[in-house]
């Protein structure tokens, strides 16, 4: 646990949501209640779900609140995005040699 300037004890739920925040960019839905439009879902890129999974695994590896198997599933997540990118770099290759 965090304690913060005010002595404030954050939780590890409020740190990775803060962290989850961060690195997804998540917008307050304050904005949202203003606009006519209804929001458009964001498209993430594989990239960004990388760099947010490994933010996520070292801080599982750092947190003692945490169990293995929590961290056994963001790495077995983490394999399955890796094998998305390399078949979508493999289409992409094959798409480039058809046309």
């Amino acid at each position: 646990m965090d304690v913060l300037e005010d002595g404030h004890i954050e939780s590890p739920k409020e740190v990775l949501q803060e962290v989850l925040e961060e690195h997804l960019g998540l917008q307050s839905t304050q904005n949202d209640k203003e606009d006519d439009e209804p929001p458009r879902p964001l498209v993430r890129t594989i990239q960004e779900a990388q760099q947010t999974l490994q933010v996520l695994i070292e801080f599982t590896e750092g947190s003692d609140d945490l169990q293995a198997n929590h961290l056994r599933g963001l790495e077995r997540l983490e394999a399955a995005i890796k094998a998305i990118k390399i078949n979508s770099a493999v289409q992409s290759t094959l798409d480039r040699w058809i046309t």
